[in-house]
C-alpha cells in the first residue's frame, strides 16, 4: 500500500518507538479493518521485546492518494478494541 504519514503520525510513530517494518506489515496483511470516525482502522497483533502482544492500530484516510496515515499507536487492551469473534 502506498501511504504517507502526517505530521501527527510520524509524531507518534516516534514516541512510541513503533518500527515501520511493523507498521507496513500490518498496512499490507491487517487482521481487521473497521472503520471509526469516518477513517479506516488497520488492526494486527505483534510481540513487543517483553515478549506481551500488543494491537497496532493505524487510522489511514483512504479517500486521499496517497493514503494518508492520520494516527496510530499500540494497545495491550486487545479485547476492548478488536471486533473479530466478539458479534461486533
Amino acid at each position: 500500500m502506498r501511504f504517507v504519514l502526517s505530521k501527527h503520525a510520524e509524531e507518534e510513530i516516534m514516541k512510541r518507538k513503533i518500527p515501520i517494518s511493523i507498521l507496513e506489515l500490518i498496512l499490507e496483511n491487517p487482521e481487521e479493518i473497521i472503520e471509526e470516525d469516518e477513517l479506516k482502522v488497520y488492526q494486527g497483533t505483534f510481540t513487543k521485546n517483553n515478549d506481551k502482544i500488543y494491537l497496532l492500530r493505524i487510522y489511514v484516510n483512504d479517500l486521499v492518494e496517497p493514503k494518508k496515515i492520520v494516527t496510530v499507536y499500540f494497545t495491550s487492551k486487545l479485547n476492548k478494541y478488536r471486533r473479530l469473534n466478539n458479534g461486533s
